[in-house]
């Protein structure tokens, strides 16, 4: 099986667990057929069908001021507020965020713990077993237009959208610093880079290597995976729904992913140079891994 090495991406039907596996060992993302298009989380998750059964669910939503959103140096700060409300409050809010363009507020539906805050659905989706591990999942809902900064995490992911369609745009890793990283600001975070992909200064960031960019429109029963560190930015292109499955990393997928050990490498220094709030989110990985 041979892996695009040009801006495409390899897309692969209901891989078994050796093909997923022997995928994972050249560090590269890829697409997933055949899998979550059978859930019934995809053939029935409407706004209708969530309230029916989690009406009264109480979920932590994110919300900023939207003109707080349309400046990128957001990432620096991350000073948005949160607060928790029913999930019946936050459809109608998400919904008259669609319609009325007056609204003041962006609110969003982020990275929530889903088998916590959302129990009575988790007979919809059965899980990747690629990993032999149990994954952390996280739910996410929100209107077209919300976007995420460009970042990397540590974990497999397992991208996976349920409903409507996001546009990821991927970085490799391997020259961390050629991403931007805000490693002397304040109170910012090193796995985030200070550079807007969709609207790249290259006079500002010259070195940022936007001709590695892969771009893909991730629709409706769809699987990426990302491996970790690789970079990412999101953009909602519709109301939807995503789930993401994370795996912890292992000391073997280091040693045996090509590339990753190096890019590891690359990183730690920076880290421990630079970032005290990044170094705590490091042991913790270090921990999990060992």
């Amino acid at each position: 099986m041979s892996l695009q090495t040009s801006n495409s991406l390899l897309r692969i039907k209901n891989p078994s667990h050796k093909e997923f596996l022997e995928l994972c060992k050249e560090y590269q993302p890829f697409l997933i057929d055949g899998v979550a298009e059978h859930w019934n989380a995809c053939k029935n998750w409407s706004n209708d069908y969530l309230l029916k059964i989690c009406e009264n669910n109480i979920i932590p939503v994110e919300f900023s001021p939207k003109s707080y959103l349309e400046n990128y140096e957001y990432v620096l700060e991350k000073t948005y507020d949160s607060e928790e409300m029913k999930l019946n409050d936050y459809v109608e809010i998400i919904t008259k965020n669609k319609k009325e363009t007056n609204f003041n507020f962006e609110y969003y539906m982020a990275q929530v713990n889903f088998e916590k805050y959302f129990p009575q659905l988790t007979g919809d989706i059965n899980s990747p077993e690629y990993f032999t591990i149990k994954p952390l999942i996280n739910f996410w809902f929100g209107s077209p237009g919300r976007t995420s900064t460009l970042h990397f995490d540590f974990e497999h992911n397992i991208f996976t959208q349920i409903r409507g369609r996001k546009r990821i745009l991927i970085f490799p890793p391997f020259n961390y610093l050629s991403l931007y990283p805000p490693l002397r600001e304040s109170g910012a975070h090193a796995h985030f880079s200070k550079v807007d992909p969709i609207n790249l200064d290259l006079k500002l960031f010259p070195k940022f290597p936007w001709q590695d960019k892969i771009e893909v429109v991730l629709k409706a029963g769809e699987m990426l995976y990302i491996p970790p560190i690789w970079w990412h930015h999101i953009t909602a292109l519709d109301e939807n729904i995503s789930l993401s499955f994370w795996y912890n990393v292992k000391i073997q997928d280091i040693l045996k992913q090509k590339r990753f050990l190096s890019t590891v490498l690359n990183i730690l220094p920076h880290y421990i140079l630079h970032s005290t709030s990044s170094l705590t989110r490091l042991k913790s990985i270090l921990q999990s891994i060992w």
